[in-house]
């Protein structure tokens, strides 16, 4: 279970290795419920349970991760491809654009892209902060895309990614965690990140004014 703002998603198991299904619930202004509408779920009587949608991910698309910022939601497919629905405003769902997903019918499904990660590289985790979100790749390396008014994407700049077409994949840098050094988990905060690393030690940037 994850929990964003105002809105709240379960991974629901399909069987041992299969991965599964994800339904969520709550708050839905931009769409960070990933059922083509704005309209919220839960705070009705007869919308849980059978009555509430599974987020159509796409054809064959099994969930192995979610991960919830302010109002979007990402999820991590069998096979390490990334889909991220919701608010969109500083491109936090990594498609080149500002454009809100799962808000309006034929979003979602297979209409709904893939992040662009780059060149053979596919996500191990994921993590949300408030408007950013981060992935750990397949060669131990971070990338986060999103806001950037705190630093939180690790590049030495304060200005967004994701937010604009060609900005992701191959265009999109590393976190820089220094020489030979390789991250093995990452979690992210309100306009934080942090990344342990596979050889032991913590490393953080962002907000860090408390």
């Amino acid at each position: 279970v994850v929990a964003g703002s105002a809105h709240s998603c379960a991974l629901l198991a399909l069987g041992t290795g299969k991965g599964g299904v994800v339904k969520c619930w709550g708050d839905n202004a931009g769409g960070q419920l990933g059922l083509g509408d704005n309209q919220t779920r839960g705070d009705e009587p007869g919308e849980m349970g059978a009555a509430l949608p599974c987020v159509n991910l796409g054809l064959g698309a099994t969930a192995t991760q979610l991960v919830a910022g302010q109002a979007h939601t990402c999820a991590l497919l069998m096979g390490g491809s990334v889909k991220c629905w919701g608010v969109n405003g500083q491109g936090q769902l990594g498609l080149g654009d500002t454009e809100s997903r799962g808000d309006q019918p034929g979003e979602m499904g297979n209409a709904l892209p893939v992040v662009d990660l780059g060149a053979g590289l596919t996500a191990l985790q994921l993590a949300a902060g408030a408007l950013h979100t981060c992935a750990l790749l397949s060669n131990n390396t971070v990338k986060c895309w999103g806001s950037n008014f705190n630093g939180e994407l690790g590049l030495g700049d304060v200005n967004h990614r994701g937010d604009q077409p060609g900005e992701m994949g191959d265009a999109l840098p590393a976190v820089d965690l220094g020489s030979t050094v390789s991250a093995g988990a990452i979690t992210a905060g309100h306009g934080a990140t942090c990344a342990r690393l596979v050889m032991g030690g913590l490393k953080c940037w962002g907000r860090n004014d408390s």
